[in-house]
C-alpha cells in the first residue's frame, strides 16, 4: 500500500545508546552500539554512505520501550576510523551476521538508509538462510536491489566532481552540510559508494518478513517506481510511505518514520 508521511509527534518511550556488546567483526571488535534492554524487538540501524552510528543518535528517544535501537558502526569511521573501510556488501554481512545472531532473543528488525538499506537487505537474507529471519525489514532512499542502476556511478569521479555530486543529493543536517566537510570525509564516502554502486544482485528466495519502504518525493537518487519494486523481494506484507524531501529526508522526518516503524512492530 502507499501512505503519506507527515512530521509530527513521536511515540513515547525511552531510546537506548551505548558502546555495545562484546562481539566480533573483521578485526575482532563489535560494530554494534547499544545498551542492555528488555525490549521486545531490537532494531538494527545501518547508516548511509560516509556516515556512522552517530547519524542515528537523534533517533534514540523516538521509539517506545518495546523497541531498542542498535546502531551499526561499520569500520573506517568515528571510533573505528583506523580500521579499513569495506568495499563489498558481503564482507559487511559476513562480519555482522555472528554479531547480530547474538541478539536474536529478543528478535531483530532491520532499518537502513541508502547504502544501509542494501546492507540491511543482504543481512536479512543471511539471517533468513541461518533460520533466524528478521521480523521486519525497513528500507529508505535506495532502489530495490534487483533493479539495475538508472543513474551513472559517481564513486570514480575526481574529488571536486564527487563533492559536487554529493552536494546535489541534499542536506543531512550535518554530515554533508559543507563542501569542506565533504572533502574531509571523501575517502570514506568514496569507498562506501564503491560498495553500493558495485553491488551485484544474486537471485535467491524471496524474504518471508514484511518490508516497509520510505521515499523522499524530491530524492534525486531514486524514484518512486524503484522504491515500490521492493515489493518483489518479499512474500509477506509490503508498504510504502512517502515524505517531502531530498535524499536525506529520513533525518528531517525521523520522528514520523520512527512512529511508522514502531507501529509496524507492534
Amino acid at each position: 500500500m502507499t501512505g503519506t508521511g507527515v512530521s509530527g509527534t513521536g511515540v513515547s518511550g525511552t531510546g537506548v545508546s551505548g558502546t555495545g556488546l562484546t562481539g566480533t567483526g573483521l578485526t575482532g571488535r563489535t560494530w554494534l552500539r547499544y545498551e542492555p534492554t528488555d525490549a521486545a524487538v531490537r532494531l538494527i540501524c545501518l547508516p548511509h554512505a560516509g556516515a556512522g552510528a552517530s547519524s542515528f543518535a537523534r533517533w534514540l528517544g523516538l521509539f517506545p520501550s518495546t523497541v531498542a535501537a542498535v546502531r551499526v558502526q561499520l569500520p573506517g569511521r568515528e571510533d573505528v576510523v583506523a580500521e579499513p573501510a569495506l568495499r563489498l556488501v558481503h564482507d559487511a554481512v559476513d562480519a555482522l551476521l555472528p554479531q547480530v545472531t547474538r541478539l536474536i532473543d529478543p528478535p531483530v528488525a532491520l532499518y537502513g538508509h541508502s547504502m544501509g538499506a542494501l546492507v540491511a537487505f543482504e543481512l536479512a537474507r543471511a539471517l533468513s538462510a541461518a533460520g533466524i529471519p528478521p521480523v521486519h525489514l525497513f528500507v529508505s532512499g535506495r532502489r530495490a536491489p534487483h533493479r539495475p542502476a538508472s543513474r551513472a556511478p559517481i564513486h570514480h569521479l575526481p574529488d571536486d566532481a564527487l563533492v559536487a555530486a554529493l552536494k546535489t543529493m541534499g542536506d543531512t543536517g550535518g554530515s554533508h552540510r559543507s563542501a569542506a566537510f565533504l572533502r574531509y570525509t571523501l575517502r570514506l564516502t568514496r569507498v562506501d559508494l564503491t560498495l553500493s554502486e558495485e553491488y551485484a544482485y544474486r537471485s535467491e528466495p524471496r524474504l518471508r518478513c514484511p518490508i516497509t519502504a520510505f521515499y523522499g518525493t524530491a530524492d534525486p537518487v531514486v524514484d518512486l517506481a524503484e522504491i515500490e519494486a521492493w515489493r518483489d523481494e518479499t512474500d509477506a506484507a509490503f508498504a510504502v510511505h512517502t515524505f517531502p524531501g531530498d535524499h536525506f529526508f529520513h533525518q528531517r522526518h525521523r520522528v514520523a518514520i520512527a512512529a511508522r516503524i514502531a507501529a509496524a512492530l507492534e
